[in-house]
Protein backbone atom coordinates (compact mmCIF):
# COMPACT_ATOMS: atom_id res chain seq x y z
CA UNK A 1 0.00 0.00 0.00
CA UNK A 2 3.05 2.75 0.28
CA UNK A 3 4.45 1.32 -2.87
CA UNK A 4 1.19 2.63 -4.53
CA UNK A 5 0.88 5.54 -2.14
CA UNK A 6 4.28 6.85 -3.26
CA UNK A 7 4.03 6.51 -6.87
CA UNK A 8 1.06 8.37 -6.21
CA UNK A 9 3.07 11.19 -4.69
CA UNK A 10 5.45 10.90 -7.56
CA UNK A 11 2.55 11.19 -10.13
CA UNK A 12 1.08 14.37 -7.83
CA UNK A 13 4.60 15.76 -7.58
CA UNK A 14 5.32 15.67 -11.32
CA UNK A 15 1.49 17.17 -12.22
CA UNK A 16 2.50 19.84 -9.75
CA UNK A 17 5.71 20.98 -11.50
CA UNK A 18 4.52 20.76 -14.71
CA UNK A 19 1.33 23.03 -13.43
CA UNK A 20 3.54 26.46 -12.71
CA UNK A 21 5.12 28.08 -14.66
CA UNK A 22 8.93 29.39 -14.85
CA UNK A 23 9.84 32.59 -14.38
CA UNK A 24 10.73 33.04 -18.14
CA UNK A 25 7.58 31.55 -19.00
CA UNK A 26 5.40 33.96 -16.80
CA UNK A 27 7.95 36.76 -18.57
CA UNK A 28 7.20 35.81 -22.26
CA UNK A 29 3.79 35.66 -21.64
CA UNK A 30 4.18 39.41 -20.07
CA UNK A 31 5.43 40.70 -22.89
CA UNK A 32 3.25 38.52 -25.92
CA UNK A 33 0.32 40.17 -23.87
CA UNK A 34 1.67 43.66 -24.13
CA UNK A 35 1.89 42.88 -28.32
CA UNK A 36 -1.61 42.03 -27.37
CA UNK A 37 -2.47 45.11 -25.82
CA UNK A 38 -0.81 47.56 -28.41
CA UNK A 39 -2.71 45.76 -31.00
CA UNK A 40 -5.86 45.81 -29.35
CA UNK A 41 -5.76 49.73 -28.89
CA UNK A 42 -5.12 49.94 -32.06
CA UNK A 43 -7.94 48.22 -33.35
CA UNK A 44 -10.22 50.63 -31.29
CA UNK A 45 -8.10 53.36 -32.49
CA UNK A 46 -7.03 54.98 -29.74
CA UNK A 47 -3.52 54.68 -31.09
CA UNK A 48 -3.11 55.85 -34.48
CA UNK A 49 -0.37 53.52 -35.76
CA UNK A 50 1.28 50.39 -34.67
CA UNK A 51 4.74 52.26 -34.43
CA UNK A 52 3.07 54.80 -31.41
CA UNK A 53 2.41 51.48 -29.42
CA UNK A 54 6.15 49.78 -29.98
CA UNK A 55 8.12 53.26 -29.42
CA UNK A 56 9.14 51.94 -25.69
CA UNK A 57 10.02 48.69 -26.49
CA UNK A 58 13.94 47.55 -26.98
CA UNK A 59 16.18 44.58 -27.01
CA UNK A 60 14.56 41.09 -26.93
CA UNK A 61 11.14 41.92 -25.72
CA UNK A 62 10.43 43.04 -28.96
CA UNK A 63 10.51 40.28 -30.69
CA UNK A 64 8.12 38.68 -28.26
CA UNK A 65 5.68 41.79 -28.04
CA UNK A 66 5.74 41.85 -32.19
CA UNK A 67 4.46 37.56 -31.81
CA UNK A 68 2.05 38.76 -29.70
CA UNK A 69 1.01 41.81 -32.31
CA UNK A 70 0.76 39.86 -35.11
CA UNK A 71 -1.56 36.90 -33.13
CA UNK A 72 -4.19 39.20 -32.39
CA UNK A 73 -4.02 40.52 -35.96
CA UNK A 74 -4.34 37.15 -37.64
CA UNK A 75 -7.42 36.96 -35.17
CA UNK A 76 -8.61 40.02 -36.74
CA UNK A 77 -8.63 38.46 -40.74
CA UNK A 78 -11.46 36.41 -40.74
CA UNK A 79 -14.04 35.73 -43.24
CA UNK A 80 -16.91 38.47 -43.38
CA UNK A 81 -19.73 37.32 -42.06
CA UNK A 82 -21.12 40.56 -42.53
CA UNK A 83 -20.27 44.16 -44.02
CA UNK A 84 -19.79 45.52 -40.62
CA UNK A 85 -16.87 43.13 -39.85
CA UNK A 86 -14.84 44.47 -43.11
CA UNK A 87 -13.20 47.55 -40.77
CA UNK A 88 -11.41 45.88 -38.71
CA UNK A 89 -10.46 42.75 -41.10
CA UNK A 90 -8.87 45.98 -43.20
CA UNK A 91 -7.61 47.51 -40.16
CA UNK A 92 -5.59 44.30 -39.65
CA UNK A 93 -4.20 44.08 -42.58
CA UNK A 94 -3.44 47.72 -42.73
CA UNK A 95 -1.48 46.92 -39.40
CA UNK A 96 0.17 43.88 -41.20
CA UNK A 97 1.49 46.50 -44.02
CA UNK A 98 2.84 48.70 -41.25
CA UNK A 99 4.83 45.47 -39.56
CA UNK A 100 6.01 43.75 -42.30
CA UNK A 101 6.80 46.31 -45.29
CA UNK A 102 6.31 45.83 -48.59
CA UNK A 103 7.14 41.96 -48.40
CA UNK A 104 3.52 41.53 -47.19
CA UNK A 105 1.95 43.58 -50.21
CA UNK A 106 2.13 40.72 -51.78
CA UNK A 107 -0.56 38.54 -50.09
CA UNK A 108 -2.58 40.82 -48.55
CA UNK A 109 -4.02 41.84 -52.18
CA UNK A 110 -4.79 38.05 -52.14
CA UNK A 111 -6.44 38.19 -48.79
CA UNK A 112 -8.70 40.70 -49.72
CA UNK A 113 -9.74 39.16 -53.14
CA UNK A 114 -10.43 36.10 -51.57
CA UNK A 115 -12.48 37.60 -48.44
CA UNK A 116 -14.46 39.32 -51.47
CA UNK A 117 -14.87 36.28 -53.22
CA UNK A 118 -16.39 34.60 -50.16
CA UNK A 119 -18.73 37.56 -49.96
CA UNK A 120 -20.19 37.31 -53.33
CA UNK A 121 -20.08 33.48 -53.26
CA UNK A 122 -22.25 33.68 -50.13
CA UNK A 123 -24.40 36.32 -51.78
CA UNK A 124 -25.05 34.13 -54.81
CA UNK A 125 -25.99 30.80 -52.99
CA UNK A 126 -28.17 32.58 -50.49
CA UNK A 127 -30.27 34.58 -53.62
CA UNK A 128 -30.33 31.18 -55.83
CA UNK A 129 -32.06 29.55 -52.30
CA UNK A 130 -34.05 31.93 -52.02
CA UNK A 131 -35.30 31.74 -55.74
CA UNK A 132 -35.56 27.92 -54.88
CA UNK A 133 -37.61 28.61 -52.45
CA UNK A 134 -39.69 31.11 -53.42
CA UNK A 135 -40.57 28.75 -56.08
CA UNK A 136 -41.28 25.89 -53.80
CA UNK A 137 -43.50 28.21 -51.72
CA UNK A 138 -45.60 29.23 -54.57
CA UNK A 139 -48.63 26.67 -53.68
CA UNK A 140 -47.93 27.25 -50.56
CA UNK A 141 -48.96 30.76 -51.11
CA UNK A 142 -51.73 30.06 -53.53
CA UNK A 143 -53.65 28.03 -50.85
CA UNK A 144 -52.63 30.74 -48.30
CA UNK A 145 -54.32 33.74 -50.32
CA UNK A 146 -57.52 31.10 -50.76
CA UNK A 147 -57.99 30.43 -47.40
CA UNK A 148 -56.53 33.72 -45.86
CA UNK A 149 -55.87 36.43 -48.41
CA UNK A 150 -53.74 37.58 -50.96
CA UNK A 151 -52.32 39.94 -47.67
CA UNK A 152 -51.60 37.59 -46.06
CA UNK A 153 -49.58 35.35 -48.63
CA UNK A 154 -47.82 38.20 -49.54
CA UNK A 155 -46.40 38.25 -45.95
CA UNK A 156 -44.43 34.98 -46.23
CA UNK A 157 -41.26 35.85 -45.93
CA UNK A 158 -38.44 33.03 -47.36
CA UNK A 159 -35.90 34.20 -44.95
CA UNK A 160 -38.06 33.36 -41.80
CA UNK A 161 -39.25 29.45 -43.04
CA UNK A 162 -36.87 26.51 -41.08
CA UNK A 163 -36.75 24.89 -44.27
CA UNK A 164 -34.27 27.49 -45.81
CA UNK A 165 -32.64 28.30 -42.32
CA UNK A 166 -31.86 24.73 -42.18
CA UNK A 167 -30.13 24.42 -45.82
CA UNK A 168 -29.05 28.20 -45.69
CA UNK A 169 -27.24 26.77 -42.71
CA UNK A 170 -25.60 23.70 -44.43
CA UNK A 171 -25.02 25.58 -47.74
CA UNK A 172 -23.06 28.41 -45.72
CA UNK A 173 -20.82 25.95 -43.59
CA UNK A 174 -19.87 24.38 -46.66
CA UNK A 175 -19.06 27.98 -48.29
CA UNK A 176 -17.24 29.00 -45.06
CA UNK A 177 -15.00 25.65 -44.50
CA UNK A 178 -14.04 26.09 -48.61
CA UNK A 179 -12.85 29.74 -48.15
CA UNK A 180 -10.94 29.21 -44.60
CA UNK A 181 -9.02 26.42 -46.38
CA UNK A 182 -7.84 28.75 -48.94
CA UNK A 183 -7.53 31.66 -46.08
CA UNK A 184 -5.40 29.17 -43.20
CA UNK A 185 -2.34 29.46 -45.30
CA UNK A 186 -2.26 32.81 -46.64
CA UNK A 187 -2.83 33.62 -43.15
CA UNK A 188 0.16 31.30 -41.64
CA UNK A 189 2.45 33.08 -44.75
CA UNK A 190 1.38 36.40 -43.52
CA UNK A 191 2.73 35.43 -39.94
CA UNK A 192 6.38 33.96 -41.19
CA UNK A 193 7.32 37.15 -43.23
Amino acid sequence: MAEIRSAMEIAMEKADRLGRATKEELETQKWLDHGHRIVARYMQGEIEDLETGFSDISGDEMQLVLKGAIEILLRNIVLPRDKDQWPGIKKALSGFLELKGSVANQTIPRIEQLLKSYEQTRDQYNEQLKMQMQNHLGGIKQAVSQQYGAVMANEIDVDSLPEFQKEWSRISSEITDQFEQQLIPLKEYLEEL
